[in-house]
């Protein structure tokens, strides 16, 4: 087996499946309480369309806050089934992008949304403790690592501004020997390393939060996909099979908001793909990745690899699907090559680890905005709700996020809603113009990352493309 960049030949993976391994494992392992889908009309103090985490984290936070408020629950398949079941389950912080988001929002409020969100990584195990949930959570970390002097390495600028603020613990940079004593790729020439990120299994935190809010009284409906929202008081959301009556609504569905008009051109759908491989505790150990620290290098597709409890690595990235004006369906969720990708990015990093076999393929859609961040509306007729566009980087916003919703269903103000992040989103292009202009920013970033595993300069249309996509995202 030879090496991607340097010509990787025989990496093979398995037919993309429909379902991702963890929301298989998670569904052997508990299916869970029936939740049969909507008959007839109902009605609810808040109706919350999409049973992923979004959705499945303001509902725990409306119980939280209000224990005797009528909830339902829309899911259009099953909990979990949509990018929170199918992503890496890295429950991480925001603070390899401060700079950026400062940047945009300004210090102190970037700040703000940065905490926020690193500071939710620390409550993950609390909240597991109390309700009883097994996620598998090892909270111990991520490496950065910085695979070649191609690869961008850290900003000094937001490792300066986190120490002015009393955070320099956040993100720390390492030099090579001490990222090759995280876990020994010969790749690494630096890192960086910060102690908020855990690792779960995605889906099977999806479905402990089913659990938990289904024992507070949220009424879910599985197999319930939103046909349609009237907007009125009461709002009134049809699916297939019945409506709810609801005093407020809270669209959470994510990438599949692509549809409803007033989120066209919110953000573009992405699509991951992701692979697991057999289970190999013993080579792991070999190559000196110890524990659960998460791990990513620097290029524009970064890959992102960790173990599961049983030796696997599970590992994503290299590429992106894109689908056209947001049709979430066919030959996007199902390229063999995006999945060949991600797999080449293990043997890449870790030569060692090449004939493995790679037992799972899958991808799972994104709602990826202009800027990277999420966004939180009101839509004006002021009882319905939405937070969306989270990027890939939705587990621990979401929980976050969940607050935000909450707050704005109960039309209580509080920090939350005065979180930055609580604004309309910015626009992308529409319609047919917007798939070829990602599609070019999409082969401008592999392109170059191809270039530098060959240590040969990027072609410079592709350097090109990159800067402008750099200075447009900001």
């Amino acid at each position: 087996m030879s090496v991607a960049g340097e010509g990787w030949d025989g990496v093979q993976v398995p037919v993309v499946g429909a379902r991702s391994w963890w929301l298989d494992e998670a569904l052997a392992a508990d299916p869970g309480e029936p939740c049969p889908p909507l008959t007839g009309t109902v009605d609810a103090d808040v109706c919350i369309v999409g049973g992923g985490f979004a959705g499945l984290w303001t509902a725990y936070e409306l119980t939280e806050r209000e224990p005797g408020l009528a909830v339902v629950l829309l899911e259009a398949g099953v909990c979990g089934a949509g990018g929170s079941g199918a992503n890496g389950g890295f429950f991480s912080s925001s603070w390899m992008s401060v700079g950026d988001i400062c940047r945009r929002f300004g210090e102190q409020a970037g700040l703000r949304w940065a905490t926020a969100v690193g500071d939710a990584v620390g409550e993950l195990g609390a909240w597991c403790e109390r309700h009883g949930a097994d996620v598998e959570l090892h909270h111990e970390g991520i490496l950065y690592g910085q695979a070649g002097e191609w690869q961008v390495g850290p900003d000094p600028a937001a490792l300066a501004l986190l120490e002015r603020h009393g955070l320099g613990e956040r993100l720390r940079a390492l030099d090579a020997g001490e990222a090759r004593r995280v876990a020994d790729s010969p790749r690494w020439t630096a890192g960086i390393f910060t102690p908020d990120l855990a690792t779960v299994q995605p889906a099977k935190l999806a479905r402990e939060l089913r659990r938990v809010v289904l024992e507070r009284g949220v009424r879910v409906c599985e197999g319930s996909r939103m046909v349609a929202l009237r907007h009125g008081r009461p709002a009134v959301v049809e699916t297939a099979g019945g409506s709810v009556r609801a005093a407020q609504v809270v669209l959470a569905h994510g990438a599949w908001a692509a549809g409803q008009p007033d989120f066209a051109r919110a953000f573009a759908v992405g699509v991951d793909y992701m692979v697991v491989t057999e289970p190999i505790p013993e080579l792991l150990e070999s190559v000196g990745w110890h524990g659960h620290v998460g791990l990513a290098d620097h290029r524009q597709m970064l890959y992102y690899l960790r173990k599961t409890d049983d030796g696997r690595v599970a590992i994503g990235g290299g590429g992106m699907g894109l689908a056209f004006g947001g049709g979430i369906a066919g030959r996007v969720l199902s390229s063999q090559r995006l999945a060949r990708l991600a797999a080449e990015g293990l043997v890449w990093l870790f030569p060692a680890l090449a004939g493995v076999r790679f037992e799972h393929a899958w991808s799972g859609p994104m709602d990826m905005t202009r800027s990277g961040l999420p966004f939180f509306v009101t839509l004006p007729a002021g009882n319905v709700h939405a937070g969306l566009g989270f990027s890939g980087h939705g587990l621990t916003s979401t929980k976050v996020g969940g607050r935000i919703l909450a707050a704005l269903a109960l039309g209580v103000d509080d920090e939350h809603v005065r979180l930055p992040v609580v604004r309309p989103p910015d626009l992308l292009p529409p319609e047919p113009l917007r798939w070829p202009m990602v599609r070019i920013a999409e082969w401008a970033y592999e392109t170059s990352d191809r270039a530098g595993e060959r240590g040969r300069r990027r072609p410079p249309l592709a350097a090109a493309v990159v800067s402008i996509m750099e200075r447009y995202t900001r």
